[in-house]
């Protein structure tokens, strides 16, 4: 996890900087708009209208993922000035869908109509570039720690977010409060006259590295003193006004009579699922698929169906294990309810067009 990747100018510590989620979102739109591009004008399509149609998704897609996650999650939000804050993190794709769908309408009611341009053909360029911008983007959900997982079994691959994280700042912290976890791997004691001394340190735990020692003295957490019980302290400090992109914790401890200032403590969420790697993997099986569909698709919009049908049921089961989305209606996420109207939705469309819709055009032979 990377939430900052490198700032500006790069050998300034206090440079302006470039984040992870928001450069990956940059990269994914142009890799689409490219992509889709270069497929209109196999269709005989300028791609100068693609880019048009870029501009309607792009800007009502952002406006509807992000007022949908500040709806599911409008207990981090404070200001709604922090709706503007996108380079941080905080997107929900089926808002996006939803904003773009109405970007659409708009654009084709004041420019695309004109152009005779046809809906379902856009559609269908469209739709391998939702799958690329998907796979791409949600590296920028691992590199920011968002979209996490739940607590990945011993077998099972998983991944370990710092800090700065909201895979740390939210699990992590639950598995604290509940005593399930270590804040980084030591105890405080229950026994010692100071509440401040360290009790036990677990062996290869990131305390366990940093040289933390059982009968130490914690006097200083990131120089700001500790007050109360050491342990909780750290946790407060690890969960509140974290900046971005920090993964160290400073501590100082008291050991023999002397303050020691003891190396870099790097804390990591326990293991969870790589649910953001699962979902660009997917992601890039679902568009190698669309384009290999596409020469064969019964009638044309086809394709956007089969992106919608796939989603629906990858989100769905991609959602059991996620770890940062609530139940809401029917003992499902908010995702996972889209996912089933998705999925409903594809299958009428899909029968609709099997009905009702256009073939595709026939290639001429090659002299």
């Amino acid at each position: 996890m990377q939430q900052v990747l490198f700032r500006i100018p790069p050998w300034s510590d206090n440079g302006l900087p470039i984040y992870g989620f928001g450069f990956m979102m940059v990269v994914a739109l142009y890799a689409s708009v490219i992509l889709a591009g270069h497929r209109a004008q196999k269709e005989g399509i300028p791609k100068e209208t693609l880019w048009d149609l870029a501009i309607w998704l792009f800007v009502f897609g952002i406006v509807g993922a992000r007022i949908t996650f500040m709806i599911q999650y409008r207990e981090q939000f404070s200001s709604i000035w922090e709706f503007f804050q996108i380079w941080k993190g905080g997107l929900v794709f089926y808002g996006s869908a939803i904003g773009g769908v109405v970007g659409y309408f708009l654009g084709h009611h004041f420019v695309f109509r004109k152009r005779g341009v046809s809906s379902w053909q856009l559609a269908d360029i469209v739709a391998p570039s939702v799958a690329l911008g998907l796979c791409i983007g949600r590296f920028g959900c691992l590199l920011n720690g968002c979209c996490f997982g739940n607590v990945a079994c011993a077998q099972c691959p998983a991944i370990h977010f710092p800090v700065s994280s909201p895979a740390f700042q939210a699990l992590h912290r639950q598995l604290v409060r509940a005593g399930s976890e270590t804040v980084a791997g030591f105890l405080m004691s229950e026994h010692a006259a100071d509440p401040r001394t360290v009790g036990v340190v677990q062996p290869g735990s990131p305390a366990a590295q940093a040289g933390l020692q059982t009968g130490d003295v914690i006097v200083k957490v990131d120089d700001i003193p500790p007050n109360g019980r050491a342990e909780s302290t750290l946790a407060s400090l690890l969960v509140k006004d974290t900046p971005r992109g920090k993964k160290d914790v400073y501590l100082t401890v008291e050991r023999a009579g002397q303050e020691t200032a003891l190396p870099p403590l790097r804390p990591r969420s326990i293991g969870l699922h790589p649910t953001q790697i699962y979902e660009s993997i997917t992601m890039l099986l679902v568009f190698l698929l669309l384009l290999a569909f596409h020469p064969f698709r019964p009638r044309i919009g086809s394709v956007m169906v089969m992106l919608m049908l796939t989603y629906a049921v990858h989100r769905f089961l991609n959602e059991m294990l996620r770890n940062d989305t609530d139940p809401v209606r029917f003992d499902m996420t908010l995702s996972q309810n889209g996912s089933v109207l998705v999925l409903v939705a594809g299958l009428a469309i899909g029968l609709w067009l099997w009905k009702k819709g256009c073939r595709p055009a026939a290639v001429p032979a090659a002299a």
